[in-house]
Protein backbone atom coordinates (compact mmCIF):
# COMPACT_ATOMS: atom_id res chain seq x y z
CA UNK A 1 0.00 0.00 0.00
CA UNK A 2 1.71 2.96 -1.15
CA UNK A 3 0.51 6.43 0.01
CA UNK A 4 1.23 10.12 -2.20
CA UNK A 5 0.57 13.38 -0.45
CA UNK A 6 0.40 17.18 -1.93
CA UNK A 7 -0.10 20.10 0.11
CA UNK A 8 -0.08 23.17 -1.34
CA UNK A 9 -0.18 25.97 0.05
CA UNK A 10 -2.31 29.42 -0.67
CA UNK A 11 -1.27 31.95 1.44
CA UNK A 12 -3.31 34.97 2.47
CA UNK A 13 -3.14 37.51 5.09
CA UNK A 14 -5.91 38.46 7.28
CA UNK A 15 -6.17 41.53 9.27
CA UNK A 16 -6.08 41.48 13.08
CA UNK A 17 -8.74 43.77 13.61
CA UNK A 18 -9.51 42.57 17.39
CA UNK A 19 -7.27 40.93 19.68
CA UNK A 20 -10.26 39.52 21.91
CA UNK A 21 -11.10 37.21 18.67
CA UNK A 22 -9.19 33.85 18.55
CA UNK A 23 -6.74 33.65 15.42
CA UNK A 24 -8.21 31.16 13.79
CA UNK A 25 -11.92 31.45 14.20
CA UNK A 26 -14.66 28.87 13.03
CA UNK A 27 -17.73 29.38 11.14
CA UNK A 28 -19.33 26.14 11.53
CA UNK A 29 -22.12 27.32 8.57
CA UNK A 30 -19.58 27.25 5.93
CA UNK A 31 -20.33 25.34 3.00
CA UNK A 32 -18.00 22.23 2.83
CA UNK A 33 -19.78 20.48 -0.27
CA UNK A 34 -17.05 19.17 -3.10
CA UNK A 35 -14.49 19.20 0.20
CA UNK A 36 -14.30 15.04 -0.05
CA UNK A 37 -13.37 13.45 -3.36
CA UNK A 38 -13.22 9.68 -4.25
CA UNK A 39 -12.36 8.12 -7.06
CA UNK A 40 -11.71 3.88 -7.13
CA UNK A 41 -11.67 3.39 -11.44
CA UNK A 42 -9.89 0.34 -12.69
CA UNK A 43 -7.45 -0.04 -15.56
CA UNK A 44 -7.54 -2.15 -18.48
CA UNK A 45 -7.39 -5.77 -17.48
CA UNK A 46 -4.27 -7.93 -19.23
CA UNK A 47 -4.63 -11.10 -19.90
CA UNK A 48 -1.32 -12.90 -19.14
CA UNK A 49 0.02 -16.30 -21.23
CA UNK A 50 3.42 -16.10 -20.85
CA UNK A 51 4.08 -18.65 -17.65
CA UNK A 52 3.48 -21.89 -17.37
CA UNK A 53 1.80 -24.00 -14.69
CA UNK A 54 5.17 -23.79 -12.16
CA UNK A 55 5.38 -20.17 -12.81
CA UNK A 56 2.09 -19.63 -11.93
CA UNK A 57 2.67 -21.27 -9.07
CA UNK A 58 5.86 -19.30 -8.23
CA UNK A 59 3.89 -16.35 -9.27
CA UNK A 60 0.69 -16.45 -6.73
CA UNK A 61 3.05 -17.14 -3.68
CA UNK A 62 -0.16 -19.31 -3.11
CA UNK A 63 -2.97 -17.04 -4.23
CA UNK A 64 -3.37 -18.72 -7.04
CA UNK A 65 -7.20 -20.34 -7.81
CA UNK A 66 -6.92 -23.95 -7.40
CA UNK A 67 -5.31 -24.43 -4.34
CA UNK A 68 -1.76 -26.52 -4.09
CA UNK A 69 -2.43 -27.11 -7.72
CA UNK A 70 -2.89 -23.44 -9.28
CA UNK A 71 -4.43 -23.54 -12.59
CA UNK A 72 -5.25 -19.50 -13.02
CA UNK A 73 -4.62 -16.30 -11.06
CA UNK A 74 -6.55 -13.18 -10.77
CA UNK A 75 -3.55 -10.46 -9.71
CA UNK A 76 -4.83 -6.67 -8.58
CA UNK A 77 -2.02 -3.86 -7.54
CA UNK A 78 -3.78 -2.39 -5.11
CA UNK A 79 -2.79 1.51 -4.00
CA UNK A 80 -4.08 3.74 -1.99
CA UNK A 81 -3.00 7.21 -3.02
CA UNK A 82 -4.74 10.98 -1.57
CA UNK A 83 -3.70 14.59 -2.80
CA UNK A 84 -4.63 17.18 -0.17
CA UNK A 85 -4.50 21.03 -1.21
CA UNK A 86 -4.40 23.40 1.56
CA UNK A 87 -4.91 27.36 2.27
CA UNK A 88 -3.69 29.11 4.58
CA UNK A 89 -3.83 32.62 6.45
CA UNK A 90 -1.39 34.52 8.82
CA UNK A 91 -2.97 36.30 11.83
CA UNK A 92 -1.68 37.52 15.65
CA UNK A 93 2.04 35.76 14.41
CA UNK A 94 0.04 32.12 13.95
CA UNK A 95 -1.05 30.06 10.57
CA UNK A 96 -4.75 29.45 10.43
CA UNK A 97 -4.34 26.27 7.77
CA UNK A 98 -7.22 24.09 6.47
CA UNK A 99 -8.22 21.29 4.12
CA UNK A 100 -9.12 23.04 0.48
CA UNK A 101 -9.86 19.81 -0.90
CA UNK A 102 -9.31 16.00 0.18
CA UNK A 103 -8.84 13.25 -3.08
CA UNK A 104 -8.36 9.86 -2.11
CA UNK A 105 -7.51 7.62 -5.04
CA UNK A 106 -7.88 3.57 -5.14
CA UNK A 107 -7.36 3.12 -8.70
CA UNK A 108 -5.34 -0.48 -8.98
CA UNK A 109 -2.09 0.25 -10.74
CA UNK A 110 -2.78 -3.09 -12.58
CA UNK A 111 -5.10 -5.97 -13.18
CA UNK A 112 -3.68 -9.06 -14.88
CA UNK A 113 -5.24 -12.45 -15.45
CA UNK A 114 -3.39 -15.57 -15.75
CA UNK A 115 -3.71 -18.57 -17.95
CA UNK A 116 -0.91 -21.03 -17.88
CA UNK A 117 0.86 -21.92 -21.05
CA UNK A 118 -0.12 -25.53 -20.86
CA UNK A 119 -3.56 -24.68 -22.00
CA UNK A 120 -4.44 -23.53 -25.66
CA UNK A 121 -6.70 -20.79 -26.73
CA UNK A 122 -9.89 -21.72 -26.90
CA UNK A 123 -9.51 -25.00 -24.81
CA UNK A 124 -12.32 -26.22 -22.44
CA UNK A 125 -9.71 -25.58 -20.11
CA UNK A 126 -9.03 -22.30 -21.08
CA UNK A 127 -12.39 -21.15 -21.33
CA UNK A 128 -13.05 -22.63 -17.68
CA UNK A 129 -9.81 -20.80 -16.05
CA UNK A 130 -11.20 -17.65 -17.68
CA UNK A 131 -15.03 -17.16 -16.76
CA UNK A 132 -13.38 -18.54 -13.44
CA UNK A 133 -10.82 -15.61 -13.26
CA UNK A 134 -13.53 -13.31 -14.11
CA UNK A 135 -14.90 -13.82 -11.05
CA UNK A 136 -12.68 -12.61 -9.35
CA UNK A 137 -12.07 -9.63 -11.63
CA UNK A 138 -16.20 -8.64 -10.67
CA UNK A 139 -15.59 -9.13 -7.58
CA UNK A 140 -12.39 -6.65 -7.23
CA UNK A 141 -14.48 -4.12 -9.08
CA UNK A 142 -17.39 -4.18 -7.03
CA UNK A 143 -15.57 -4.33 -3.55
CA UNK A 144 -13.68 -1.57 -4.92
CA UNK A 145 -16.58 0.58 -5.91
CA UNK A 146 -18.21 -0.29 -2.58
CA UNK A 147 -14.90 0.85 -0.65
CA UNK A 148 -14.62 4.27 -2.38
CA UNK A 149 -18.40 4.99 -1.52
CA UNK A 150 -17.54 3.93 2.39
CA UNK A 151 -14.15 6.22 2.15
CA UNK A 152 -16.19 9.22 1.14
CA UNK A 153 -18.77 8.61 3.79
CA UNK A 154 -16.45 8.35 6.22
CA UNK A 155 -14.60 11.67 4.97
CA UNK A 156 -17.83 13.62 4.90
CA UNK A 157 -18.73 12.11 8.07
CA UNK A 158 -15.62 13.53 9.77
CA UNK A 159 -16.20 17.06 10.67
CA UNK A 160 -13.33 17.42 12.80
CA UNK A 161 -11.26 17.09 10.08
CA UNK A 162 -9.84 20.60 9.44
CA UNK A 163 -12.20 22.54 6.23
CA UNK A 164 -13.23 26.11 5.36
CA UNK A 165 -14.82 27.24 8.37
CA UNK A 166 -12.98 25.48 11.45
CA UNK A 167 -9.32 25.61 10.39
CA UNK A 168 -6.11 24.32 12.35
CA UNK A 169 -4.12 26.96 14.20
CA UNK A 170 -0.26 26.25 14.66
CA UNK A 171 2.95 28.22 14.99
CA UNK A 172 5.13 25.25 13.18
CA UNK A 173 3.95 25.12 9.94
CA UNK A 174 5.68 21.66 9.04
CA UNK A 175 4.34 20.17 11.94
CA UNK A 176 0.99 21.38 10.89
CA UNK A 177 1.48 19.71 8.09
CA UNK A 178 2.19 16.38 8.84
CA UNK A 179 -0.84 16.52 11.19
CA UNK A 180 -3.39 16.85 8.49
CA UNK A 181 -1.75 14.18 6.70
CA UNK A 182 -2.14 11.76 9.66
CA UNK A 183 -5.68 12.98 10.35
CA UNK A 184 -6.64 12.18 6.72
CA UNK A 185 -4.93 8.43 7.52
CA UNK A 186 -6.88 8.35 10.62
CA UNK A 187 -10.22 8.38 8.25
CA UNK A 188 -8.93 6.62 5.65
CA UNK A 189 -6.68 3.73 6.52
CA UNK A 190 -9.25 2.11 8.56
CA UNK A 191 -11.62 1.81 6.00
CA UNK A 192 -9.38 1.02 3.62
CA UNK A 193 -7.80 -2.10 6.11
CA UNK A 194 -11.70 -3.60 5.90
CA UNK A 195 -11.91 -3.15 2.06
CA UNK A 196 -8.93 -5.73 1.90
CA UNK A 197 -9.99 -7.96 4.65
CA UNK A 198 -13.60 -8.24 3.12
CA UNK A 199 -12.05 -8.60 -0.25
CA UNK A 200 -9.67 -11.55 1.02
CA UNK A 201 -12.99 -12.93 2.27
CA UNK A 202 -15.18 -12.78 -1.12
CA UNK A 203 -12.06 -14.14 -3.23
CA UNK A 204 -11.52 -16.93 -0.93
CA UNK A 205 -15.51 -17.44 -0.92
CA UNK A 206 -14.65 -17.98 -5.11
CA UNK A 207 -12.09 -20.09 -4.15
CA UNK A 208 -14.19 -22.66 -2.23
CA UNK A 209 -13.43 -26.54 -3.15
CA UNK A 210 -16.88 -27.16 -3.99
CA UNK A 211 -16.95 -24.19 -6.11
CA UNK A 212 -13.53 -25.58 -7.64
CA UNK A 213 -14.51 -29.06 -7.93
CA UNK A 214 -17.24 -28.19 -10.44
CA UNK A 215 -15.38 -25.93 -12.41
CA UNK A 216 -12.90 -28.66 -12.86
CA UNK A 217 -15.27 -31.22 -14.28
CA UNK A 218 -16.32 -28.76 -17.24
CA UNK A 219 -12.90 -30.29 -18.95
CA UNK A 220 -10.94 -33.41 -19.09
CA UNK A 221 -7.15 -32.05 -19.83
CA UNK A 222 -6.34 -30.64 -16.85
CA UNK A 223 -2.48 -30.63 -16.10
Amino acid sequence: MRFAAVLVLALAGCKDSSRSEPACPHQPGVDRSGFVRVTGGFPPTVLRRDLDLKGLAAESGGAASGGSNPQGLTAVGHQLRFQSRVEAETARGRTCLWFDQVVVDLTPSSIQIFIPTEYADGSCEYDAILVHEREHERVHRESLTAAAAEIHAALEAADWLPGKGNPFETNDRAAAQAELESKIRRVVEPVYASYKEKLALAQADLDRPDLYQWVSKRCAGWK
